[in-house]
């Protein structure tokens, strides 16, 4: 057995019970996920996944849906509701969104009276590490630059090596599961601005589930799989990078405050600081976007025509920013983005990678200058933006953004996921999230 796979085996079934602030970063993670979820539940992707869906009277319940499903279609739908709108958090060593994954694969499959809460964010913290070791050994950034959407592929066996540790499976079980998970992992950027982006959170916390339950019944797959010469690492990577994850990196994910691509983030909010100079935004001759090098790699769309699209767009959400002096939900509705105003500024953005500066991060060094007819220049640089790890959103504003996207919740659901290591059974939270979903508490 390889350097890879000895790792996360290692990691799953040895190793510590995470420190208070992995179960801090956890509650967070599971609040903020929640609340996404909730408001993405009634994306018109989350109703035609449900849709595809012909069981009923599983053992768990469906978050976003309130169905009785199988955990692994729980996970599905849910998954899928959680990336739905793009608002969900973002870790840079994963360039992916983990929790969209690890949240709703742990709330389903841990529907049993027996599972605790604190054993959830246990599993959450495994899961997130084990994502950022394969990160590492992958190469993440030349992962990405092929194409590959790290939420789908990293996050395949994140979930599976959670749900591993969940079940608490042996040495033997989760290198089984590893390599089930190696072969399902999937996800391609080409299908950013489409249902099928969100789609990749759904599979990947599906397949984690799928892969663990598989090795647990005695499941064969090849030992070599993670780390072999047609195994997982050199089918996704153009030369494995041999590193490990950096133990320097923060004990943090990315929160989002805008529900659009992460890449899209510091240009945005320096943007929102020039609608507060610019008089009239409507008569800009010029306004040029400089991210690092890589940094518009997200972002693929334009011209946007959907709201979708419009979300992988530096040039609508700079438009949308400067016009509005805000960029929330409503922002990228369909009406919105085909909107006079905003489309007449679309061709004014330019949006450029900087010469000799590779991204660290998506969602990096962004700076915005905005030109008018009289020559006047209005500039504005965000080296991360709010809600980074660098720059985290305190308890307020994580509680405003839960209120935001479920204004009809009972108040209550938020603080008992912020104390979700207080739970004896997560079985009864999830049925007031599923039913918070089912009586319109998103929007």
């Amino acid at each position: 057995m390889t350097a890879l796979t000895q790792s996360l085996v290692d990691l799953v079934c040895r190793g510590a019970p995470p420190a208070d602030a992995w179960l801090h970063l956890g509650e967070r993670a599971a609040v903020d996920t929640v609340g996404v979820l909730l408001t993405g539940a009634a994306d018109p992707a989350v109703e035609i996944v449900a849709g595809t869906l012909d069981e009923e009277g599983g053992p768990v319940r469906s978050l976003s849906t309130g169905r009785m499903l199988a955990a692994r279609s729980a996970a599905l739908v849910d998954g899928t509701a959680a990336h739905a709108l793009d608002f969900d958090d973002v870790d840079d060593a994963l360039i992916a969104h983990p929790s969209a994954v690890l949240v709703p694969a742990l709330l389903a499959a841990g529907q049993n009276p027996d599972v605790t809460g604190a054993a959830i964010l246990d599993a959450y913290a495994l899961g997130l590490l084990a994502g950022r070791i394969v990160a590492g050994a992958l190469g993440v950034t030349g992962h990405y630059a092929l194409g590959w959407h790290s939420t789908g592929t990293i996050g395949t066996v994140a979930a599976t090596a959670a749900i591993a540790r969940l079940q608490q499976l042996d040495d033997d079980a989760v290198r089984r599961a590893l390599g089930v998970a190696g072969s399902l992992a999937a996800g391609s950027r080409q299908n950013f601005g489409t249902m099928t982006k969100p789609l990749h959170a759904g599979t990947a916390a599906a397949h984690g589930i799928l892969a663990a339950r598989l090795a647990a019944g005695g499941f064969t797959s090849d030992p070599q799989q993670m780390d072999g010469p047609l195994g997982f690492l050199a089918l996704h990577s153009d030369g494995p990078s041999g590193v490990t994850a950096d133990p320097e990196l923060p004990i943090a994910v990315n929160v989002k405050l805008f529900p659009c691509c992460y890449a899209t983030h510091s240009a945005a909010e320096a943007a929102l600081a020039l609608s507060r100079e610019v008089d009239d935004p409507r008569a800009l001759t010029e306004i040029e976007v400089a991210v690092p090098g890589g940094g518009l790699a997200p972002l693929v769309h334009h011209r946007p025509v959907t709201g979708a699209q419009a979300k992988f767009s530096m040039e609508y959400v700079v438009a949308e920013a400067l016009l509005r002096g805000r960029l929330g939900l409503a922002s990228f509705a369909e009406d919105r983005v085909g909107a006079r105003d905003v489309q007449d500024l679309l061709p004014q953005v330019r949006a450029r990678e900087e010469p000799g500066a590779d991204v660290a991060a998506v969602g990096s060094f962004a700076r915005v200058t905005a030109r008018d007819a009289d020559g006047r220049e209005h500039v504005a640089a965000v080296d991360r933006p709010l809600g980074h790890a660098s720059r985290p959103v305190d308890e307020a504003a994580l509680e405003a953004k839960f209120a935001d996207c479920a204004p009809a919740a009972d108040p209550r659901l938020f603080h008992d996921l912020r104390r979700l290591r207080d739970r004896p059974s997560v079985a009864e939270l999830a049925s007031r999230i599923a039913l918070a979903a089912a009586t319109g508490a998103g929007r």
